[in-house]
This record gives structure tokens, C-alpha cells and sequence, in this order.
């Protein structure tokens, strides 16, 4: 999102900026301090390591994230200061910023379904409010249109008290043991992945050779380190602070700010080992679909790679679509702009040289392709994920 020019930075008045966020995340953290280092902000972030701790000085401006913790919800209400919301909770009238929750689960059911699978499920805590009620439907809703069963795996209706998070946990389990397999899960976060594949090694359940296991903010220190290393969906938190710094930029100098939520999109799967398998029982598809993922960067077309298997192209192409859901040449393109969407959010490269090296023929096709699929430019899209619109 474009910064506004307010006034220069030599004669701007430093603004100080709480950061009410009730639980810590170094993504959120660390896209509101480039921001706050570009306008030259001076920023409190006790409250986001200590719930009970106020504001050490009187500040100007507050970004938090609602719904968390009632007491630090209280406490930004009574500022009655210029405020942002990070988050899916609409408790008070204020600008809002938040993942996009129907892309989330659009990426998630993809990656299940691309690997084969046809169960997909949803583990379902009722803890984190709209935000996870949102994820669930869009699950069910993309699950759908993957031709794939949805399964929800719902824990909230367990009794309350100390032994609650227990009886979550056993549920948990239970229903790993009762749904077919191979299954694929996601889970809201990446904590509550984690979860989910400590049920499954208690339950002796495979992962991912007989449960696929996904989360979503793609937390290295959680992923890389998990009982199995996590896939997860990166949700482009360093965008969401950094936009949500924006808005309050904007709305401490006096400008209108909308009430309707800003929804960032992610940037994409990062696959690790809990998901990195092909629960295709078709060898022939299976085969397709590993050079595919192999060789999409390379000037190949959908007959190059039908070429690697003995069977005829009209017949791969039913079987391919059968268990696929889309064509060998529909897959090559989901994979270049898949390629290039990571390319576009992680690097400075101009729009043509990353078309190229996601195996398109020049920019010109490359930018069609990106504008049928996410209905917006390559260049809308890097200024969107990088949290400069």
C-alpha cells in the first residue's frame, strides 16, 4: 500500500504506536516496524509479549488484534484513539486487515488435491472465533469444487474446564481413527497442525503416507522443527502488518479509511515433509504429475510430458483429468503461475524475467495467463503482497 505523503520526515512529528496484539507473531511484528522505519514511528509492543501491561507512554495511534484477550480489548476501547485491527473479530468500528480466507483454503484444497487426495478435512477448535469458522466454510466450499469429500473435524462441543483442551485432543484422535484414509487436514494454524500429526503418531497413523497434514502461517521455527516437519500455507503476515501500519498512517492524519476489511492474499504452499506425497494409485498419472512438478520451468508442452509414459495421449488425458480434476495442460500452467506468484512477492526481478524463469515464452503470455487466473496484473499483484496498495 502506497504511503501517503503526509509531511517529510525532518519536520513530521514522531508518532508513537501501541502494539496491542494480544498474541506475538514476528511476521506482523516485523512488517509494522518497516513500516514505522519509513515514516520514522517510534512503536510499544510490551503489550504483545505481556496481556496485563498498558501502554508505557500516551500514544498516538494503536494496532491490535481483537478478540483475543477481553482485558486488552478493553484497554484499546478506552483509548478512544486512531486504531487498526488485525484480524477476522469486528467487535468495535474500525479498519480491519486480514489474510484472505478463501484463498487460504483455495491453495490448501489444491495442494491436497493435486497429490490425489479426496478426503480433505478441517479441524475445527471453535477457539479463534469468525476467522476460523470463515477458513472452515471456504474449505468445504474448495474441497467441493475439487471433486473431494469434506470432513469436519469439530472439538468445539466439548465440555469446558481444566480437562477441555483433553477432551479436544481425544476427539481429535478419535476421528483420525474413524475417517478413511489416505486424508488430508488442514489445520487453523500451524500449532494446530502440529497437533494434529502428534494425534496421529499417538494413533500410529502415518504422516503423510496415511494422513497429509497442512497449517497455515508457514511459522519457521514451528514448521521446520515440528514432530515431521510442516507444510504450510504462507500467509503473507509481514504484508498484513505492514498494511495495517498503512491504514493507521492514513487515519492518524485525518484521511477516510474504510470500514471494509482489507483481505491480503497469500503467497502460497510451502511444502515440507508432512505433505510431500503423491496419494495417486494411478502410475501412469503419478508419473505425469512428478515431471510435471520437475520440468514446468522448462519450454515443455503437455504432449513433451504425455511422451514419458506408454500410453496414448487421448487416454492420459482422461485418466490425467479423472484423478487430477484438469488437464496435463492446465497443470504446467498452475505450476508456472504458482512459481512465478512466489517469484513476484520474493523478488525485485522485472515482470518478464519472472515469467520467463516460471517457463513462460515471454512476458506477454505470462501476463494474460496471471490476469485469467487471479484477475489481476502480475504488478497489482507484487504491490498487493507486499502490502503497498
Amino acid at each position: 500500500m502506497a504511503r501517503p505523503p503526509f509531511h517529510s520526515l525532518a519536520t513530521r512529528p514522531v508518532r508513537r504506536i501501541l502494539l496491542s496484539m494480544g498474541w506475538y507473531n514476528i511476521g506482523i511484528h516485523r512488517g509494522i516496524a518497516r513500516y514505522a522505519k519509513e515514516v520514522g514511528w517510534a512503536l510499544d509492543a510490551m503489550t504483545s509479549h505481556q496481556a496485563d501491561v498498558g501502554p508505557v507512554w500516551q500514544p498516538d495511534g494503536v494496532i491490535c488484534i481483537l478478540g483475543v484477550n477481553r482485558r486488552m480489548d478493553k484497554l484499546v476501547e478506552n483509548l478512544r484513539l486512531p486504531t487498526v485491527n488485525i484480524g477476522y473479530h469486528t467487535t468495535l468500528p474500525i479498519p480491519r486487515v486480514a489474510a484472505d480466507n478463501r484463498l487460504v483454503a483455495g491453495m490448501a484444497a489444491e495442494h491436497f488435491a493435486e497429490r490425489g487426495f479426496r478426503h480433505i478435512a478441517f479441524y475445527y477448535k471453535g477457539l479463534f472465533g469468525p476467522g476460523e469458522s470463515e477458513r472452515s466454510k471456504q474449505l468445504r466450499q474448495a474441497a467441493a469444487e475439487h471433486g473431494c469429500q469434506f470432513h469436519l473435524i469439530d472439538a468445539s462441543k466439548t465440555r469446558g474446564g481444566k480437562t477441555k483442551p483433553v477432551a479436544m485432543f481425544n476427539v481429535l484422535r478419535g476421528a483420525l481413527a474413524r475417517l478413511p484414509k489416505p486424508l488430508a487436514i488442514l489445520g487453523w494454524v500451524d500449532e494446530t497442525a502440529i497437533e494434529i500429526v502428534t494425534a496421529c503418531r499417538m494413533e500410529k497413523l502415518g504422516v503423510p503416507e496415511q494422513v497429509a497434514v497442512l497449517g497455515v502461517g508457514n511459522d519457521e521455527l514451528r514448521c521446520e522443527f515440528a514432530p515431521v516437519p510442516l507444510s504450510s500455507v504462507d500467509e503473507n503476515l509481514e504484508a498484513i502488518g505492514h498494511t495495517a501500519a498503512s491504514l493507521l498512517d492514513r487515519k492518524m492524519a485525518g484521511r477516510h479509511v474504510s470500514l471494509k476489511p482489507v483481505l491480503i492474499p497469500p503467497i502460497g504452499v510451502v511444502t515440507r515433509q508432512s505433505s510431500d506425497i503423491l496419494a495417486i494409485d494411478h502410475v501412469a498419472v503419478a508419473t505425469i504429475l512428478k515431471n510435471i512438478w520437475n520440468h514446468f520451468r522448462e519450454p515443455i508442452s503437455a504432449r513433451d510430458i504425455a511422451s514419458s509414459v506408454p500410453l496414448s495421449y487421448r487416454r492420459l488425458h482422461e485418466v490425467f483429468v479423472k484423478y487430477i480434476g484438469h488437464s496435463i495442460f492446465d497443470e504446467i500452467l498452475r505450476r508456472r503461475l504458482e512459481y512465478a506468484s512466489k517469484l513476484l512477492a520474493e523478488t525485485d526481478q522485472k515482470i518478464e524475467v519472472v515469467g520467463r524463469e516460471a517457463g513462460f515464452s515471454d512476458g506477454n503470455h505470462f501476463g494474460k495467463a496471471f490476469l485469467r487466473k487471479h484477475r489481476q496484473t502480475p504488478s497489482e499483484f507484487r504491490e498487493l503482497v507486499r502490502g503497498r496498495k
